[in-house]
């Protein structure tokens, strides 16, 4: 995963404190969530004498405690060592989402089990300086088996060294009483008084508080979404110069270059799903220039996609080579979000959402009782299907109607929010409401229509595998005809043979789609080696034939692995989505050739084939796995899950809509971080700064930490 597209916090500046917590072994029976750890805020103090001795306590315990090494961080709250609990993650993030939103700081926590003897401020300045934190950004790592915490703060920080001694004893006086969640809420609560004044926060604050308590709201894998660019950002390509990125070592080049893959997918999604809701309103005509960027930027995005997917196969590029492909990703990237970028505002004036805030939540909540009721036959279908079918079969669509379900109760607490921030004359607040529950509801209908699509596809798969069985019993008919010792031909054929015996399982009670997968596939490589003992015009009316049937197999497969992927991209990363986009690249290169060449075009399916049941298998990896590649996994749902991160919409609704999630001024996040006010870039592509802000230069005398 890549460093994080961190969300914007304010116009003026990006400010992030990370709070890492390291835990021991005791404290992982404690019921925590791992699946949503997630890091806590807070500015540190100086460096004191004290350190080196709690240092050098810290390092007698590392032959018996979990060391980590200074870390990279992909998340706002990462908890290797599972201290938070669910009430604990919800106060610690609604403490990051009131500091976020009523100042120029933002926090993250991580929790870790020993620092490895490590200086804890060397440590802090270490992780913070591997994760391109900017000027603004604190990051607060804590030992609490070592019992050592390190504060990392830019020297150019815009608190005073008494603000950042107030920030440490307030965490600190927590930490005593192994409060984890407290340590990393009272930080965030006391930089918030200390940069306002007032630790109530402002009213964008009290909305995020409010939802953030059941975990909806940010922070959750802000790897995966990028900070949103206010309108009052320069209006000029904001992405890292060639310059910039020529100064990045691979490594970290390659990590800025999967993360701006993340987050301008997820923004093409979000673009997408804005673009539908305008059309619906006002027609095809109206919303024909938005479209028009929408497939530009999309074509510039499959580039980039193809690209990565380059540097994945088997081919070794060189040093310079890999660098080139990586920062050609990284410009297509900007250059899509650049172009959705440019038409945000025409497509706020058009939609008009400030106006139309209270007739579209009434709407959200009316359509909400009518997809609530799909829920219920979604699960009575699932359990039909289960009775007939095997569960792989049926994987990825099991969890739809909770995922469904979650989401529509989700729309409806942003209806609530949203109604809230009407009466108390905060449109903006509200049009961020609106779009979050409109973004959820049609997640919502996409889940439960996959289960509809899945139920229809198995049952079409039995009568399409009794038909590919006789077509490729043809085939074995044949070799043994034409060329009985080709051994070639002769492996072939016992390749076919068990696909057979695999379809007439298959039709039984086992996997359809597995077994048409590999009946295809049999009977295409069968096809291959008897080429030279058939006529050429039967084995191009075999290949046209079994092309058609590849072809909308594999269709079926994409379409059902991009609905996963776009309803759990708060949870996929950029591995999945790249086979995704291989496959789709292939099936046009397939249908480009069908008439010209049916033979090539085969191979080309074939391929497609082979990528999409990839992606399939990796999207699925990745939303079950414990901390998923997006930072979050199987215990999460709703937004969260389906990506819709309502602090990211809120803070771009907080000052007239922000930059785009793509279309839309928020959706998920803007389509790019906003640059940090050290001049570096403070999230999105850049995942940081590039040569700004936390230099190992800039960190180290106002940093502070020590035994508590």
């Amino acid at each position: 995963m890549t460093v994080p597209a961190d969300h914007t916090r304010r116009s003026s500046a990006l400010a992030v404190a990370a709070l890492v917590l390291l835990t021991g072994a005791a404290a992982v029976g404690a019921a925590a969530d791992p699946a949503r750890a997630a890091t806590a805020a807070t500015p540190a103090p100086s460096v004191s004498p004290s350190i080196l001795s709690a240092a050098s306590q810290a390092a007698s315990l590392q032959d018996v405690l979990p060391a980590s090494p200074p870390l990279t961080l992909t998340q706002e709250v990462t908890d290797e060592s599972g201290v938070l609990t669910a009430d604990g993650l919800g106060d610690v993030q609604a403490a990051l989402d009131r500091l976020a939103t009523g100042s120029t700081l933002q926090l993250f926590v991580v929790y870790v089990e020993s620092f490895d003897g490590a200086d804890p401020v060397d440590w802090a300045n270490a992780t913070a300086n591997n994760s391109g934190l900017g000027v603004d950004d604190l990051l607060l790592a804590v030992a609490t088996e070592d019992r050592v915490h390190g504060l990392s703060v830019d020297t150019n920080v815009p608190l005073s060294d008494d603000q950042i001694g107030e920030l440490e004893d307030a965490a600190e006086d927590r930490l005593r009483e192994d409060d984890w969640a407290g340590a990393a809420v009272a930080l965030a609560d006391t930089a918030l008084e200390a940069t306002t004044g007032s630790g109530d926060g402002v009213p964008v604050g009290a909305v995020v508080g409010g939802i953030a308590g059941v975990a909806l709201l940010g922070g959750v894998g802000y790897a995966v979404y990028r900070g949103l660019q206010r309108r009052s950002a320069p209006s000029a390509p904001g992405g890292p110069t060639p310059d910039e990125l020529a100064a990045l070592p691979t490594e970290e080049l390659d990590r800025r270059a999967a993360s701006a893959l993340v987050s301008i997918d997820d923004a093409l999604k979000t673009s997408e799903q804005e673009v539908g809701f305008a059309q619906a309103e006002f027609g095809l005509q109206a919303t024909q220039e938005f479209s028009a960027t929408l497939e530009k930027a999309k074509a510039d995005v499959a580039e980039a996609f193809a690209v990565r997917q380059a540097l994945d196969d088997e081919r070794v590029e060189t040093e310079p080579q890999r660098r080139q492909m990586l920062a050609r990703i990284v410009a297509l990237c900007e250059g899509a979000a650049d172009a959705l970028d440019a038409q945000t505002a025409a497509f706020d004036d058009m939609r008009r959402l400030q106006e139309r805030a209270p007739e579209l939540l009434d709407d959200v909540e009316k359509r909400s009782d009518e997809v609530a009721s799909r829920v219920g036959v979604a699960r009575q279908e699932l359990a039909r299907l289960g009775s007939t079918y095997p569960a792989p079969s049926l994987a990825s669509v099991s969890a739809n109607p909770d995922q469904a379900e979650a989401l529509i109760a989700n729309a409806l607490q942003a209806v609530t929010e949203g109604r809230a921030a009407l009466t108390s004359r905060n449109r903006s607040v509200a049009v961020a409401h609106v779009r979050g529950a409109q973004n959820a509801l049609g997640q919502a209908v996409k889940l439960l229509d996959a289960v509809a699509n899945a139920s229809t596809e198995l049952a079409e798969a039995g009568p399409r595998l009794d038909k590919a069985v006789a077509s490729i019993s043809q085939d074995i008919a044949d070799a043994t005809r034409l060329s009985p010792s080709d051994p070639a031909v002769t492996a072939a054929s016992t390749e076919a043979q068990a696909a057979v015996v695999q379809a007439r399982v298959a039709r039984e009670g086992g996997d359809p789609i597995a077994a048409l997968s590999r009946i295809a596939a049999a009977e295409a490589a069968l096809d291959a080696v008897l080429v030279p003992a058939r006529d050429h015009a039967e084995s191009r009316a075999r290949a046209s034939a079994l092309l058609r049937d590849t072809l909308g197999r594999v269709e079926s497969q994409i379409r059902a692995t991009s609905d996963f992927i776009e309803t759990r991209r708060g949870a996929v990363g950029p591995e999945p989505r790249t086979r995704l986009a291989e496959a789709i690249r292939l099936v046009g290169e397939a249908h480009a050739l069908q008439a010209t060449d049916p033979a090539a075009a085969l191979q080309r399916a074939q391929q497609a084939d082979s990528y999409a049941q990839q992606a399939a298998q990796l999207a699925q990896r990745d939303a079950s796995a414990p901390t998923g590649s997006g930072g979050m996994g199987s215990n999460v749902g709703g937004m969260v899950l389906g990506g819709i991160l309502l602090d990211s919409i809120l803070r771009g609704g907080s000052s007239g809509g922000g930059w785009s999630g793509g279309f839309g001024g928020g959706g998920v996040g803007g389509s790019r971080g906003s640059r940090s006010r050290g001049g570096g870039i403070g999230g999105g592509f850049g995942g940081g700064g590039f040569g700004g802000g936390r230099s190992s230069g800039g960190r180290g005398g106002r940093s502070r930490g020590g035994r508590f």
